[in-house]
């Protein structure tokens, strides 16, 4: 089992946006809606509640991502009518972090959730500014919105890939020295950039 997470940030956010991605997440095997019982639902935040499964129509789930009155919406994918990951889309300001969590999932399910929202992020290659996969989540603590959008240093060790912008990646500290791949708009470091 995994504790791990994928976060993808992303300039702009639009109710065609959410369609758009939405859609790519579905085609790439991640359900909005349950399969065995073909529910949508959102995942309350609190104060009240905590962990609660709201049912929710696809439209206000869309619609309450745009809006983000809380900041964030929280709801549900699935791989299966048994296996669900925990997503997330938080306001940035002039964009939005999509955050997939892989904490209790196989290994094969992590990994078909990695292969499916790295297929969405490359078909909204443009609109990408970064992300993070760790499939142990042993950083779990670092600030990653600094990391990525502000090139703030790394201090909680290193995930399994990191896409930053050029601009981002030349002007930080740890990233500047070593070698990534360049797979435009991003550079992608992988395990072995944090090894001495």
């Amino acid at each position: 089992m995994s504790d791990g997470f994928f976060y993808w940030y992303r300039q702009g956010w639009s109710a065609a946006d959410a369609r758009e991605i939405i859609g790519a997440l579905e085609g790439n095997g991640l359900q909005l809606s349950n399969p065995c019982t073909e529910l949508i639902t959102f995942i309350t935040s609190g104060p009240e509640s905590w962990g609660e499964q709201v049912p929710t129509t696809r439209e206000m789930l869309i619609e309450s991502s745009v809006l983000l009155s809380a900041g964030e919406v929280n709801f549900q994918l699935w791989l299966d009518g048994e296996s669900d990951v925990f997503t997330r889309i938080r306001s940035l300001g002039s964009g939005v972090a999509l955050e997939f969590g892989l904490d209790g999932l196989t290994v094969p399910e992590q990994e078909r959730v990695i292969r499916a929202v790295m297929r969405a992020r490359c078909g909204d290659r443009d609109r990408c500014v970064g992300f993070v996969l760790d499939r142990r989540g042993v950083t779990e603590e670092a600030d990653w919105e600094s990391i990525v959008l502000r090139g703030a240093p790394l201090q909680h060790g290193w995930p399994d890939a990191l896409g930053v912008r050029p601009e981002t990646a030349a002007a930080h500290v740890q990233l500047a020295r070593a070698e990534g791949r360049v797979e435009p708009p991003l550079v992608i470091f992988g395990q072995r950039f944090g090894e001495s």
